[in-house]
């Protein structure tokens, strides 16, 4: 069984300071984490190495979730994906209808405490005691 360390991350997010708690709260935890802010740097993190997970917003600097799924799936259909949105709440149903396999979809904001159990159930970690509710994204 894999150990908290050696789970690496990809963490897909246009706002800096979401993105910054996302890569705090995850190195905490023991994951490794590599931060993209669009999807070319998706695409490129994809590109040159391997992943155990993307956690990814659904709107990125430049371009959407959705124009580089097809991509992903094609290239990585084994990935876990979990996409996260502030602005669009019928995720779910839409990403079904066109056919993608996202594991979980999530709105903002949104506790730390439900994205960190989504992630240690996606990769298989016992859940860990988290001493408080942490910071919502």
């Amino acid at each position: 069984m894999k150990k908290y360390s050696d789970f690496k991350i990809l963490i897909a997010e246009d706002e800096p300071s979401i993105r910054r708690i996302y890569k705090k709260t995850f190195e905490a935890e023991g994951y490794e984490v590599v931060l993209a802010a669009t999807g070319g740097e998706v695409m490129a993190e994809l590109e040159e190495g391997s992943f155990d997970l993307l956690v990814t917003d659904l709107h990125l600097d430049h371009t959407s979730a959705l124009e580089i799924l097809p991509y992903i799936r094609k290239e990585h259909p084994s990935l876990p994906i979990v996409i996260v949105s502030g602005h669009y709440v019928q995720l779910s149903e839409d990403f079904k209808k066109r056919g993608y396999n996202v594991k979980y979809f999530f709105n903002k904001p949104l506790s730390m405490n439900v994205l960190l159990g989504a992630v240690r159930n996606i990769l298989g970690n016992p859940e860990k005691p988290v001493s408080c509710d942490g910071p919502s994204a």
